[in-house]
């Protein structure tokens, strides 16, 4: 295994990950806040708004959420990514898809109005189907006759 030493390392980087860390020099040797602060705090974090103090102004983030994002994305090849300024919105890759919260609609969608009453309906219609003789013969006395000779069919046949 090759054994570099920390110039050759850091010569072996990308162009923007090499003008990045010059600007912003990785986290063991500088600290960077974690929330948004003053654009004359040392530990500003150039990927979040800072705020001017005198004029009470916000300024924007230095780098931008697409650069920020395409910035850890090369350091994570290379492994550095702890290395860099804390990023806000850090959900790439597996953790992205993993730890997502999937909207309502994904998980169980709407559906038609005849989709959503359809299971119900079904359960109504075999409970119909199974009371039959009782709802016929409530409306039609004469129908147990009719009862009465389909149990004596059945005896019969088994």
């Amino acid at each position: 295994m090759n054994n570099l030493t920390a110039k050759e390392a850091f010569s072996k980087l990308p162009q923007k990950l090499h003008n990045f860390f010059i600007k912003f020099p990785p986290r063991p040797f500088a600290q960077y806040a974690e929330k948004p602060s003053t654009i004359k705090d040392p530990h500003m974090n150039p990927f979040l708004p800072n705020k001017n103090p005198d004029s009470g102004r916000w300024h924007g983030a230095k780098y931008s959420l697409r650069r920020s994002a395409d910035l850890f994305k090369m350091a994570r090849k290379f492994g550095i990514q702890d290395l860099l300024p804390p990023i806000p919105h850090r959900k790439f890759y597996e953790d992205k898809y993993n730890n997502k919260t999937w909207m309502r609609g994904i998980l169980k969608q709407k559906g038609q109005k005849w989709e959503r009453d359809l299971p119900e309906k079904l359960e109504a219609r075999k409970k119909a189907i199974e009371d039959m003789d009782n709802i016929i013969l409530a409306a039609r006395p004469s129908y147990k006759k009719r009862i009465e000779k389909r149990k004596q069919n059945k005896r019969t046949w088994f």
